[in-house]
């Protein structure tokens, strides 16, 4: 009785785990279906996916794309809905369209591909390709069978979004990424400008991982985000990127950069940021020039004449002894670069850039009360952080402050020539730029507009940092200082007789603090300036980052690249150049060639040059020694009867023009005006017919 009782319990016990196993199945099974359906099943509800919008353009300041969103698409063929009798009757040319678009493959393979995918049952959703472009997706849809669409066709395609750069690096680190490890530039900075709205699109799992796009009202189409109108122009952006890339490599020198602002409105033309490797490769690594924060060194000393000059400490005039280029201040030696020159003005001091004569000029009026320099500085604006439209540290700004931590009897000596402080280099441009505003501190701007479809929705607008860094009396003192520099100081080899140039040079000793004996000093060049100097456009500034060929200083290494952008402006840009004053009267009037009654008019009055006219289209002309008279031709009125007119005299361009909207073929020999026709004067023509041209 036991034996039955225990066996019985036993089957209790055994029903009763497996009806509990068989639960805990089921409940896993659920678990399964609803948390983990996506990566077991083959099929799945239809359900709505986010469809991103297209990022708004980035655009130069002529409207050229700087920054562009250019849609990719994923392809899948799904062989399953195309008819056998279809898919046999186009494969071959399907596989040759396919081939010819994508070179990858012969026509023989694309085929062997696509009869396999046809007979598979397993796999119906097959990749054909990752990356296609818009217009290789449009190829693809006008191919036999695919043309028919996703249902007949089988052709699917996936749209990725893609960010295309057309014109490379040029300013990559102000135009930016959008990513989510350290994002830059105008892509972070104006990113929910940019962005847009997104739409959303119902799909159907139809494999592991894929679906398809279905039909249906809650579809949306996304909208596309706004675009933004730098200030930043691509042909000085080229030039200064050129210029600095070459000198990277031929000073070999670490880094550099150039910035370029407008100086009535403070916006940014060119920023370009170039680093080089040990291999001389160059490219776009950090924003040095608003990120970067250096001693900025002699290009400071503009500060310190400005400071003494407002506060009555001095004139220009003044004399100042620069003791053979060297002067003891408490333990540290204050130098210059090798010179024969003892008791000269300050003008000559700064022009030759002269440590010992700035630092004693300074010294000797503020060393009992520093504080008074230190203020006249800080209300110049140089220890204010910029307020920026881009992403950037301000953490390194460094100005020294008198009686606080690290304030020594050689801070300022050592401060008045450019050294214990931490300045970006478009801070000093902000200083220079000013100085050429006539004393209005502008703030620096990246971008002019936000547009949407080609019109201007919001524009920017110029923004005044400081009204007056100084007095317009000291603006007058300084600018023949500037001048001098460039004129016959240490930045005379880029001196040009076109244009006027003022500026400053700069070369820091970066390791001047702290360095062991047997250590190398590491130097920064620069030079900051504005151009024209009588009438000033554009300012500019170059470093270049620890130059190790030779060549140290800034006139000799970063100037030739401010000249060689200066250049380029002053070609392209026509407002900087003096106007051309033109005679009212001409002792030698223009010979006109033979022509267009109203072009030949049109100049002759620019020129206020009397004429006598004619109200015929075309035209001869006759000079006198007061007039030139435009006398009336018959081309027209020949060529309408069909008859061939005289074209000796006619530019190419007319002539051309005449006879082809008559229905002549041209044939040209030469160039310059009409001296020989093949169809003389009175015969004939027929639309279609040949004319030979010979010009001389």
């Amino acid at each position: 009785m036991k034996k039955t009782t225990k066996n019985s319990n036993l089957r209790i016990i055994g029903l009763y785990l497996f009806v509990f196993l068989l639960a805990v199945g089921v409940v896993v099974k659920i678990v399964k279906v609803q948390q983990f359906d996506e990566l077991i099943n083959t099929t799945s509800q239809p359900r709505f996916f986010t469809v991103e919008a297209p990022r708004g353009n980035i655009l130069a300041d002529d409207g050229s794309l700087l920054a562009i969103s250019m849609p990719l698409y994923k392809i899948y063929l799904d062989l399953s809905v195309i008819s056998q009798v279809l898919f046999d009757k186009h494969i071959v040319e399907m596989s040759e369209g396919l081939s010819d678009l994508f070179a990858d493959k012969s026509a023989e393979e694309y085929e062997r591909f696509l009869r396999l995918a046809k007979k598979s049952r397993k796999n119906k959703y097959v990749l054909l390709k990752l990356k296609v472009t818009h217009n290789e997706l449009k190829f693809l849809q006008s191919l036999p069978v695919f043309k028919l669409g996703q249902n007949r066709g089988g052709l699917i395609a996936e749209q990725r979004p893609h960010r295309e750069v057309p014109f490379g690096l040029l300013a990559q680190r102000t135009v930016g990424v959008l990513r989510d490890v350290n994002p830059v530039g105008i892509e972070v900075a104006f990113n929910q400008v940019l962005s847009g709205v997104d739409g959303q699109h119902l799909k159907r799992k139809i494999a592991q991982g894929a679906w398809v796009p279905q039909d249906s009202e809650g579809n949306s189409l996304p909208k596309a985000g706004r675009d933004i109108l730098t200030t930043i122009n691509i042909d000085m952006q080229d030039v200064a990127e050129k210029s600095l890339e070459q000198t990277l490599i031929k000073e070999n020198a670490d880094w550099g950069c150039v910035i370029m602002m407008e100086v009535k409105t403070g916006e940014v033309k060119v920023i370009a940021n170039l680093r080089k490797d040990t291999s001389d490769r160059v490219t776009e690594y950090f924003n040095y020039a608003i990120a970067q924060h250096d001693a900025p060194g002699s290009t400071f000393k503009l500060a310190s004449i400005i400071a003494g000059l407002e506060d009555g400490k001095f004139t220009v005039n003044d004399s100042v002894n620069l003791q053979k280029g060297r002067r003891i201040y408490y333990d540290r030696v204050m130098r210059d670069s090798p010179h024969n020159f003892k008791n000269v003005t300050i003008k000559k001091a700064f022009i030759i850039s002269s440590n010992v004569g700035i630092s004693k000029i300074i010294n000797d009026n503020y060393k009992q009360n520093p504080a008074e320099y230190t203020d006249r500085i800080y209300k110049m604006g140089l220890s204010t952080p910029l307020n920026l439209e881009l992403p950037f540290p301000d953490d390194g700004l460094r100005m020294p402050i008198p009686n606080k931590r690290g304030w020594s009897g050689v801070t300022l000596p050592w401060m008045s020539t450019g050294y214990e402080m931490a300045l970006t280099p478009l801070h000093m441009l902000t200083f220079y730029n000013a100085i050429a505003n006539n004393g209005k501190m502008m703030n620096p701007i990246f971008t002019k507009a936000i547009m949407m479809g080609g019109n201007i929705i919001e524009e920017k607008s110029p923004v005044v940092v400081n009204p007056s860094i100084c007095s317009e009396s000291t603006i007058r003192e300084i600018l023949p200082l500037l001048i001098g520099v460039v004129e016959e100081g240490t930045a005379a080899n880029i001196r040009t007789d076109k244009y006027k140039i003022a500026g400053k040079t700069g070369t820091t000793v970066l390791n001047y603090a702290g360095r062991k004996e047997d250590e190398e000093k590491k130097y920064q060049a620069s030079f900051a300036g504005f151009f024209p100097a009588d009438n000033p456009k554009y300012s500019c500034i170059v470093v270049i980052n620890n130059p190790k060929n030779g060549q140290l200083y800034g006139g000799k290494v970063a100037a030739p690249i401010f000249k060689e952008l200066a250049d380029k402006v002053y070609a392209l840009d026509m407002d900087i150049h003096n106007p051309i004053i033109s005679t009212d009267t001409f002792t030698n009037l223009p010979i006109v060639k033979q022509g267009k009654t109203f072009d030949a008019n049109q100049i002759l009055t620019e020129l206020n040059i009397s004429t006598q006219n004619t109200e015929s289209n075309w035209m001869v002309s006759q000079t006198s020694n007061s007039e030139v008279k435009l006398m009336v031709r018959k081309i027209e009125e020949d060529l309408q009867r069909g008859k061939m007119p005289n074209l000796k005299g006619m530019n190419l361009k007319d002539a051309v023009y005449l006879l082809e909207t008559y229905g002549l073929n041209v044939s040209i020999e030469g160039s310059g005006s009409v001296v020989s026709q093949s169809i003389k004067k009175g015969v004939k023509f027929k639309k279609g017919n040949l004319i030979k041209l010979e010009l001389a």
